[in-house]
């Protein structure tokens, strides 16, 4: 609780000496208190009025059977008679209806004798309106029972109102004491659901603290090892892998370079073989294939059979190619005819394949790359951690302040309805 005064900066006014101040805590017990003496005060008041109501349903009761036994009036016509006989006949159904539906309550609350009236009215009114003019038609028949049921039924209306006048200012009081505690139910729930979510924010930010700690610690092991001898070793290693795979590279490149003037004159023996012109062998179908994708790889092979064949279409014209075209290709295939060219490009790039798995494999026997990926991963779960938590933590803070407002909204109306009951000088101490 005091976590929230806090946050709603609740300032306790001093109390003018005649103020009528009410402890939040203890307000239920007024409330349920004070609800108690109005309804006590008013049960001898409603009492009186239900015998006032008892006396006046007796009395239609029997105004009803002296309707029934009552002769008509003489000298009427037999249509007069008969219509006031029907008429007669609805006055006394809906009589028996007053008698079947109001009954009067046992008990003396003025909240069941205010239910009582509602719906005494609503029989009575009903009735009025279903005898109206059937009481006009008896009127000439039975001018003394109409007199006395028109009389009967207006001492009933005045009675039951006599009942609601005399309760009705008491009923108003205990309704706005029956707000007073929905309001203060509401406050105390809101006060109940503060402290919940503050709680649930404090112990938010004890997780948020914790994994915080962690991410340090994971920060600071992961500093420490990427200072360690072991750790520029393997970045030392990693250095010269990428610097012998730049010589692989450049190594590739200068062997892609000595096929580069072939380029058509193979693209043409392609073409005719794959038109049946002029069919492969198996054997230099896979050697022009490796050539055009992975040359390096081809150069390591014996490729004489189809360096002769493409020596011979060049030779007999049938690439189709000029002869200047023609001159620089067989310049070049005499240039891979060099085995001592191309036995040093292959042994060369050997060596630097060998050197490279074997940096691969020193640094791959380093387990510093392993746990370096093992911190990583921890401090990647720690930062998520935080910020899943960092979001619950604004949720739940922006729901508190929600909070603030509906109780603050609450408050006022609670100090307002209580007011209305016990003055304008009525104030409430919250507990801090």
């Amino acid at each position: 609780m005091k976590f929230i005064e806090r946050l709603l900066g609740k300032k306790q006014e001093k109390e003018e000496s005649h103020s009528a101040v009410f402890e939040f805590r203890e307000l239920a017990a007024i409330v349920t208190e004070e609800s108690e003496k109005q309804i006590d005060g008013l049960r001898p008041v409603v009492e009186e009025n239900y015998g006032s109501i008892k006396a006046a349903l007796e009395e239609l009761e029997n105004q009803k059977e002296e309707l029934l036994a009552a002769e008509p009036m003489e000298n009427v016509s037999k249509r007069g008679e008969k219509l006031g006989g029907s008429n007669r006949d609805n006055v006394v159904n809906n009589l028996n209806l007053i008698h079947d539906k109001l009954e009067v309550p046992k008990d003396t609350s003025p909240l069941i004798a205010s239910e009582f009236y509602k719906d005494a009215k609503s029989v009575l009114k009903t009735v009025l309106d279903n005898t109206s003019r059937s009481l006009m038609y008896i009127k000439a028949l039975y001018p003394q029972e109409h007199q006395m049921i028109n009389q009967g039924l207006s001492e009933l209306e005045d009675s039951l109102d006599e009942l609601y006048s005399s309760i009705m200012k008491g009923i108003r009081r205990i309704e706005d004491l029956d707000k007073i505690e929905s309001n203060a139910e509401d406050v105390k729930r809101i006060e109940e659901e503060m402290d919940s979510i503050a709680k649930r924010i404090q112990e938010m930010h004890s997780r948020y603290d914790a994994a915080k700690e962690k991410l340090s610690k994971a920060e600071s092991r992961l500093t420490e090892l990427e200072n360690s001898e072991e750790f520029e070793k393997a970045r030392q290693l990693k250095d010269e892998i990428r610097t012998v795979d730049s010589e692989i590279k450049d190594i590739e490149a200068e062997i892609k370079r000595l096929f580069t003037p072939l380029s058509k004159a193979i693209s043409r023996m392609e073409k005719q073989d794959d038109n049946d012109r002029c069919v492969l062998s198996p054997e230099n179908r896979t050697i022009l294939k490796s050539i055009k994708e992975e040359p390096a790889n081809a150069i390591e092979q014996n490729i004489d059979p189809f360096l002769t064949e493409l020596t011979n279409r060049i030779e007999s014209g049938e690439l189709g190619l000029k002869e200047q075209m023609c001159e620089k290709a067989l310049k070049q295939i005499d240039i891979l005819n060099d085995r001592d060219l191309i036995s040093s490009f292959v042994e060369h790039r050997k060596e630097h394949l060998e050197e490279k798995d074997e940096l691969l494999a020193e640094l791959n026997s380093l387990s510093i790359y392993k746990e370096k990926e093992e911190i990583e991963k921890e401090i990647e779960k720690y930062n998520l951690n935080l910020k899943d938590v960092n979001n619950d933590i604004d949720s739940e803070s922006k729901h508190l302040y929600n909070l603030k407002d509906e109780i603050d909204r609450t408050r006022s109306s609670l100090l307002l309805n209580l007011r209305n009951v016990f003055g304008e000088e009525a104030e409430i101490r919250y507990q801090e």
